[in-house]
């Protein structure tokens, strides 16, 4: 097997492997977001430590894909990688751009359950601003004289 044949069959492992924990990472996302709505704390500390671990696990992989790409002489990048895989010809390459696609597409599916966790935090922190320092002139609890 060649230079070449060696660094293409890493970054095919790579891309299948993120994509299994691209998968992982949309499920721990979605559970993250039931327990911000129970503001369980316990769970979501524990799932903020796995979705942190899958996250360094990603950047790995994303950090060997970058150097594979210099080896190429490519750039390290998204286009980068679009010519490497164009270079791909036959299964390898249909593999290879299949892989690249659904990694790209669970990658938009995480990014949009993370804005949406996210909108739920901004929510609960308004809340409890208003909760706590009053909105603005409106008083939560009026005093009544008896």
């Amino acid at each position: 097997m060649s230079q070449r044949e060696k660094l293409l069959a890493v970054v095919d492992d790579d891309l299948q492997q993120d994509c299994s924990d691209y998968r992982s990472l949309r499920e721990l996302m979605q559970m993250l977001y039931g327990h911000l709505l129970e503001r369980d704390v316990p769970e979501i500390e524990r799932i903020n430590a796995q979705i942190d671990n899958r996250i360094e696990v990603l950047a790995a992989r994303a950090q060997r894909r970058s150097k594979v790409l210099t080896a190429f002489r490519l750039e390290a990048t998204g286009p980068g990688m679009q010519r490497l895989l164009a270079s791909c010809p036959g299964e390898r390459g249909e593999a290879l751009q299949r892989h690249w696609q659904q990694l790209g597409d669970l990658a938009r599916q995480c990014q949009q359950l993370n804005e949406r966790n996210g909108r739920l935090l901004a929510m609960h922190h308004e809340i409890l601003q208003q909760l706590l320092l009053g909105n603005q002139g409106a008083q939560l609890y009026t005093h009544q004289a008896y």
